[in-house]
Formats: C-alpha cells, sequence, structure tokens
C-alpha cells in the first residue's frame, strides 16, 4: 500500500514537468523565420520545402523544415540552423572550411549525415557511423 501510494505521489510531483508544455504544430513554409527560408533557399538551390513545424516549449522555439531531398533542418527562433540531417549528405558550405578539409583528408569518400551547431562547437556524424567535434573555426577536437 505504501509503495503504490509513493507511486502515485511521485507521479503527481513529475507530472507538471512532462512534456505536456510542448506545442508541436504543422505550419506554412512561409512562416519559417525569413533567415531560415534564405538559408533553405541558397544552400538547397530553392529545393521546395516539403513541410515545416513550430515546436513551442516554454519560451523556446525551434522550427523545423524538410526540403525535397529528404533533408530535415532546425532553426532557432531567429532562423539560424542548428541541426541538419541528410542522407545524400550535409551540405559543406553551411560547415567552416577547415572542418570540410579535415573530413576530405581523413575520411575520404565519407559524407556528413548529422551535423549539430552548439554554442561553442561544431558535432557531424558521417555515413560510416563515425562521430566527431570541432571547434567553432573547424579545428578537430574529439571522437564522440
Amino acid at each position: 500500500m505504501k509503495l503504490l501510494f509513493f507511486v502515485a505521489f511521485i507521479s503527481l510531483i513529475n507530472f507538471p514537468f512532462n512534456d505536456a508544455s510542448a506545442q508541436i504544430t504543422q505550419i506554412k513554409s512561409t512562416k519559417l523565420p525569413a533567415q531560415a527560408r534564405s538559408i533553405i533557399k541558397t544552400t538547397w538551390n530553392g529545393a521546395p520545402i516539403v513541410d515545416a513545424w513550430r515546436n513551442k516549449e516554454g519560451r523556446r522555439i525551434e522550427y523545423k523544415a524538410s526540403v525535397e531531398d529528404g533533408s530535415t533542418i532546425k532553426f532557432d527562433a531567429a532562423g539560424r540552423w542548428i541541426e541538419v540531417k541528410s542522407y545524400s549528405g550535409v551540405p559543406t558550405k553551411l560547415l567552416p572550411a577547415n572542418l570540410v578539409k579535415y573530413i576530405n583528408t581523413y575520411y575520404d569518400g565519407q559524407l556528413i549525415v548529422w551535423a549539430v551547431k552548439k554554442t561553442r562547437c561544431y558535432q557531424v556524424q558521417l555515413t560510416d557511423g563515425s562521430k566527431l567535434e570541432f571547434n567553432l573555426k573547424g579545428v578537430f577536437q574529439a571522437f564522440l
């Protein structure tokens, strides 16, 4: 009985902190921030946006868009890209030249299929599964 009460109590405590506060809504591509639309237009050569989403969690807002080739891009509230997934290869123009040079030198023939831009680093994953971290200048830092 005490165990049942404890489990119920813990469930009640955790309830307000669940992801129930997240609001994910599909939006028209025109509702993406202007910078996000510009990045897609220039980086994916005007490829059509298949779908777009807005995720509001508390005060944080993020956007996600998918383009015709299957690539998905996450953006912050201002429209700066923060994550890209693309099995045809993340466009290298989004990444620092040093990072791209390192991948081409040490992982010849591998595509970058996932990239995240964080506050202090880039993290990438290659087609062979390798995960690497680079500083903002594109200098290799660590294996993940």
